[in-house]
């Protein structure tokens, strides 16, 4: 799409003809980032009676950070439409090339303009952003599912406590205690850790001829958690331990993980990082 025929797009957007309409929705889906686009198509869509009018506004709000410059962009009164004043301004007499310009004096289109312009800067960092992760994460050899802790635990087994794993365990208990659950997901992985602190409620030590596998701290081996382990009880408790990296590692993950508390993960990120 030419320059400016898109800038004509945003100073008439609430005029636009049915074919405009279905320009914005296909521009819609080379740029599922930018939430402008999203709000015009939706607007055009429901002025030109559209069928999928009502889909492309529950795309729009779920992609939109400020549900009030939606509603001002789907409530906004209908206006004639601009055409572009060609003003031709004549040159000196050895200048033979006349001068065109076109004045748009609606301040608010501009603001618009400027918005998506931005919006598209936004999209392509983030972009760039995602694909680093993803490279990162194609390093890593998947994690196979556990079983399910009913088959393989059947009585509580009384052995000697390491004093370390009995550190660890008392650390995530205090830690659960102080995090609230927020979500249906992280009330289930309380409920997992407290079905484990009852039917294990000591780790036993190992044996002599296991002796060759290596103690690690747990918290080195974090760029390998699993999707099920990856929460903000780990975060904690990684800070607890110092890892701030670790941290910030796992942090990120949650920001792909649950992309609609990305300002929260990042806030964190950002005080970890000062």
């Amino acid at each position: 799409m030419e320059r400016s025929h898109f800038n004509s797009l945003l100073d008439n957007y609430t005029s636009l003809t049915s074919d405009e309409a279905n320009e914005l929705i296909q521009l819609s889906h080379d740029f599922p980032y930018c939430q402008s686009i999203h709000n015009l198509a939706a607007r055009a869509a429901q002025d030109n009676n559209l069928s999928e009018k009502g889909k492309l506004l529950n795309v729009s709000a779920m992609y939109s950070c400020d549900r009030s410059a939606l509603k001002a962009t789907m409530t906004a009164p209908s206006k004639t439409r601009i055409q572009p004043s060609v003003v031709i301004e004549k040159s000196e007499p050895q200048d033979f090339t006349p001068t065109i310009s076109t004045t748009l004096s609606n301040q608010d289109n501009e603001t618009l303009r400027q918005q998506i312009l931005s919006d598209i800067a936004l999209m392509h960092e983030s972009k760039r952003l995602y694909e680093e992760v993803i490279a990162k994460m194609d390093g890593h050899e998947p994690i196979p599912l556990a079983k399910p802790l009913a088959e393989e635990v059947k009585e509580p087994k009384v052995v000697l406590v390491d004093e370390t794993n009995e550190g660890l365990i008392e650390e995530i208990k205090s830690s659960k205690k102080k995090i609230k659950p927020e979500t249906t997901k992280q009330i289930e992985q309380i409920e997992i850790i407290d079905q484990f602190i009852k039917t294990q409620p000591i780790i036993a030590r190992p044996k002599a001829a296991s002796s060759t596998i290596p103690n690690n701290d747990l918290s080195e081996s974090g760029d390998v958690f699993g999707e099920n382990i990856i929460s903000e009880t780990l975060v904690e408790i990684l800070l607890k331990q110092g890892k701030r990296e670790k941290a910030i590692e796992i942090l990120k993950k949650l920001i792909w993980k649950y992309p609609q508390k990305k300002a929260y993960f990042a806030a964190q990120i950002e005080d970890l990082r000062k």
